[in-house]
């Protein structure tokens, strides 16, 4: 029965139900191409957006990089740096307005252990009574922050930080020192931050080196290390001020490394994550930059609700109004059916009729009217026949005045008696409206004159609607091309083009007119135009559509590469009508893919040449999808590219490799191994081999956070660990030797000391005995026997002196840990000049002083003999040509105090200078010594970390440097 009812319904009615499908089928497919085209278009717009996002924040981490190198050039420049031409410079700059984001700029002055008191006391002498340089403790090196500007605010709380002291600042400015090379710190909180407002920070390092030269190698660069200069950057301020409002429809998430955590994060454009919930964002890119030897991760995605714009709305307008139309529709004619039901008899008159029908006499009285004329008027016939048509719907013109019969068309086809064609024309409904009509007068003659007219007015209010929405819409599609991000032309079905929009006009720098006439041969590089001829005409013929890439000539004359794509059009009957295309600049993009491909070319090269094991494992299936020449040799050059893992090396090869590159993929962590031992056969005949390696396993990661391949990277370190194990071997032996000769040397003093002492008191009973032999046999002794005496007591007096020397080096040797005191070099050569006045006046000496240095840390005693020793030894080993002139200076050298004693007197010759220092050993015998004075000078030196040095010229004099090891000190009281 339901079915039976359906089926009358549908054929009552068949004729409103098609046009319901047609039209709302129409508007499906209308809407979903005008979706899919909006889709496109946000795509593009939020790819290009993300471009230059970051692009803006990789160029203006460039321009800090240069801003660190001219304020390098400026400290190279100048001979000295003060405070106060730093702040000069830094204001010289204007960096606040030119460069926002940059928190200061700065100088950090490299300092040794040695040197710290010495740079603290002199920044204090400049004002900062307090300075100190902190956190405090004792570290191998310093750096500490000695010029910041602006010197005010946050700043203050930086001056004097070691920033050496931080690990990840220490890393970056290693970098920095060993590659010569700007190097950016990883994410750090800096010390400016105060607990307000608190912001991820980093670092970006220059390095300089000391008398502004150039160090070849690494070991150099850590020896010639001067300071940094350097800019501290708060990550919030910094991008807010690059992407500023030009990016305010993307968010953009900044990550430090190649770790996309929370962990990582250094600045994000919104506090909801977007990386870890991209199903919230209808568009995001994954970005790298690298800078100062650093890599940046940049996740860009849409801000919620970017997508709802006017171009992703239409659709869905589209698909409303074409439903309510279809609707409307399908009730007009379901009303149409029900009325032609309802009055069969008129129905019967109007069958033909499509439009209202009025006939009119020759007076112009309306004499039938259909029901769509009724309806359309307002009138019935009897109404109508009140008055003539023209005074009941003709009467007067839209503006109010009246519409006089002689101007009527209607009446003038009556009277000549001559058929009218369709015209528009405005009629009056009953309630006073004006409507479109459009009117064909037929006149019907009677006797060879017109006696009635058949009139025959279609209402076309509705097509005038239509027109009008045609021409907005015309106008609409004209502002969304000329607005558009791409060039946009229509083709007509000959091929000619008939329409493009603003960026064509202002990408070639033709008109309008000359676009659509000549444009394509006018800016289409001529070697181009053949292939796209033949692609265009094939795509006509076939109405396909078709993409293409071609070069273009830009209005400057640049030849650019662009993508040209067009879409066939379609009429409401299928008819073919052209083609609708988009021209999008390329250029770029080209580039982008010439450099791509050449890094790639280059990072191939460096897999194969690079001195290290170096392998691709795929994650998804555990197979070789890269090894290079040293990989293969590991293994005896089997096969390996193409093969898993577990098939490519034996269960024994496999131990621990498999296990762990099966973590890295399970967790996206890299694995680290230093001196990894590892098991291959490198010659490939079954017998396996063990050596050490220094391994990193890098996960590389896909855009979606998971791991896509793992990079095994490896450095055989087998002959290391092998030299490291013998020269441990090596040194326990050499410790076993030292502890042997320490024995000896101390079994030697103590005999040394045991024999000066037991030896006095015989020396000083032959001393006796001679002298009682000389008294008792005085008076007998002859002239010869007398000779013998002296001759003895000169032997005894020798011996003496010996014992005492011995007894001399004994106590040096007791004395090597007496207690260091601040010592004056001014006073204590005051001192010794005093004890050594008669030598002096007896010389005739003049001694000049140089003290750089005034105090040292030194052992008073000790400091005192190495003093005395060279300066006497100066005097008595003078020329007899000249007056002895004895020079002594002081000065700092590195981590040593230098004491300097130069004179003109005999010299020594070279081949003689090494004997110098021996024991007992005196290169000159017409002075009084027993040559062991400098021996005690040179083993104080020694034992106390020191060294001593000669340089002479026989006949010119001889000049001692004492190397003594430790800074200077204060003045002493």
């Amino acid at each position: 029965m339901k079915f039976a009812k359906l089926a009358r319904f549908l054929r009552d009615h068949y004729i409103a139900v098609f046009s319901f499908l047609l039209i709302f089928l129409l508007t499906l497919f209308v809407f979903t191409e005008t979706r899919r085209k909006a889709k496109e278009r946000s795509e593009k717009l939020f790819g290009l957006r993300a471009e230059q996002a970051t692009q803006a924040i990789s160029k203006r981490m460039n321009d800090y990089i240069q801003v660190l190198t001219g304020a390098k050039a400026f400290i190279i420049a100048s001979d000295t740096i003060e405070r106060n031409d730093w702040r000069k410079y830094y204001n010289s700059l204007n960096l606040e307005k030119s460069y926002l984001g940059m928190q200061a700029l700065g100088y950090t002055h490299f300092v040794r252990p040695g040197e710290l008191a010495g740079y603290e006391r002199r920044i204090r002498s400049e004002g900062f009574t307090d300075f100190s340089v902190y956190p405090e403790g004792k570290r191998p090196q310093y750096t500490p922050i000695t010029f910041i500007e602006p010197f005010s605010g946050r700043n203050l709380r930086a001056f004097g930080f070691d920033m050496y002291s931080d690990s990840t600042r220490q890393s970056a400015m290693n970098m920095a020192r060993d590659t010569k090379l700007p190097a950016l710190s990883g994410k750090v909180r800096l010390v400016q931050e105060n607990g307000e407002d608190e912001q991820n920070g980093f670092l970006i390092y220059l390095p300089i080196y000391k008398n502004n030269v150039d160090p070849a190698s690494i070991k150099d660069r850590q020896n010639q290390i001067k300071g940094f200069v350097y800019s501290p950057f708060r990550a919030k301020d910094l991008m807010d001020s690059i992407l500023a409002q030009d990016f305010r429809t993307i968010d953009v998430e900044v990550y430090d490394g190649n770790s996309l955590t929370k962990e990582s994060l250094l600045y994000s454009s919104d506090p909801t994550l977007y990386y870890s919930t991209r199903k919230n964002s209808l568009y995001s890119e994954l970005k790298t930059i690298s800078v100062g030897n650093h890599t940046w991760r940049l996740f860009i995605s849409t801000e919620p609700g970017l997508e709802k714009t006017a171009d992703t709305e239409l659709p869905y307008y589209i698909l409303f109004g074409g439903t309510i139309i279809s609707l409307l529709m399908a009730f007009i004619i379901w009303s149409l059916s029900n009325t032609r039901r309802s009055n069969r008899l008129k129905q019967t008159i109007t069958d033909n009729a499509t439009a209202a029908l009025f006939i009119i006499n020759d007076k112009g009285y309306c004499t039938f009217m259909n029901p769509a004329a009724e309806e359309m008027t307002g009138y019935t016939l009897e109404e109508m026949q009140e008055k003539t048509l023209h005074e009941m719907v003709h009467y007067k013109h839209p503006d109010g005045s009246d519409f006089a019969v002689a101007d009527c068309k209607i009446r003038m086809s009556l009277s000549i008696a001559e058929a009218l064609e369709p015209y528009e024309d405005m009629f009056i409904r009953r309630d006073g409206s004006f409507f479109n009509v459009s009117c064909a007068v037929q006149p019907i003659k009677e006797r060879g004159a017109a006696a009635y007219a058949i009139i025959e007015v279609r209402d076309i209010t509705d097509e005038k609607r239509a027109q009008q929405a045609i021409m907005e819409s015309e106008a609409r599609f004209r502002t969304m091309a000329d607005n558009a991000p791409v060039m946009i032309w229509v083709g007509n079905p000959q091929g000619e083009c008939v329409y493009v929009n603003k960026q064509w006009i202002d990408f070639t720098g033709l008109t309008f007119e000359e676009s659509t006439s000549t444009g394509w041969r006018e800016v289409l590089e001529p070697e181009d135009m053949p292939k796209y001829s033949g692609v265009f005409k094939k795509a006509t013929a076939a109405f396909e559509p078709f993409k293409m890439e071609m070069r273009m000539r830009r209005h400057d004359g640049q030849l650019r590469w662009v993508m040209n794509t067009a879409m066939p059009r379609f009429g409401v009957n299928g008819e073919f009508l052209g083609h609708i295309g988009s021209v999008l600049d390329i250029s770029e993009i080209k580039e982008a893919e010439r450099k791509v491909k050449q890094n790639a070319e280059l990072l191939q090269k460096l897999f194969l040449e690079v001195p290290a094991v170096v392998g691709l494992v795929r994650a998804q299936d555990y197979k070789y999808v890269l090894a290079n020449p040293q990989y293969r040799r590991l293994y005896g050059n089997r096969p390996l590219v193409g093969k898993a893992i577990y098939d490519a090396h034996t269960k024994e090869e496999g131990q621990g490799f498999f296990k762990r590159i099966e973590r890295v993929v399970e967790t996206g962590e890299p694995f680290v191994g230093n001196e990894m031992i590892a098991i291959f056969d490198r010659h490939n005949n079954g017998k396996p081999e063990r050596g050490y390696f220094n391994l990193v396993y890098q996960p590389l990661i896909d855009g979606t956070g998971k791991v896509e391949a793992v990079l095994v990277f490896a450095v055989e370190v087998t002959e290391l660990v092998k030299a490291r194990k013998e020269l441990i071997t090596t040194n326990d032996e050499l410790s076993e030797k030292n502890d042997e000769l320490q024995r000896i040397n101390n079994d030697l003093d103590s005999f040394v000391y045991t024999a000066s002492h037991d030896l006095k008191s015989p020396i000083a009973n032959m001393e006796g005995l001679a002298t009682l032999l000389r008294d008792i046999l005085q008076d007998s002794l002859k002239e010869e026997d007398m000779q013998v005496l002296d001759m003895l007591q000169q032997a005894i007096n020798k011996l003496r002196g010996t014992i005492a020397d011995l007894t001399e080096i004994t106590k040096v040797q007791k004395e090597l840990q007496s207690e260091v005191e601040p010592l004056s070099f001014e006073d204590m050569l005051q001192d010794i000049t005093s004890d050594i006045d008669k030598l002096i006046q007896a010389s005739g000496a003049t001694i000049s002083t140089d003290l750089e240095v005034k105090n040292i840390l030194y052992a008073r005693k000790n400091l005192r003999s190495i003093i005395y020793n060279l300066v006497s030894n100066a005097i008595k080993y003078k020329s007899p040509e000249r007056a002895p002139e004895v020079r002594i200076a002081t000065y700092q050298e590195g981590e040593y105090i230098v004491l300097e004693v130069e004179d003109n007197g005999l010299g020594i010759k070279k081949e003689q200078q090494h004997k110098l220092f021996t024991m007992f050993k005196r290169l000159h015998s017409h002075v009084e010594g027993t040559g062991i004075g400098l021996y005690i000078v040179k083993r104080i030196i020694e034992n106390n970390g020191g060294l001593i040095k000669v340089e002479s010229e026989v006949g010119k004099g001889t000049t001692f440097k004492v190397y003594f090891k430790q800074a200077s000190v204060a003045e002493v009281v």
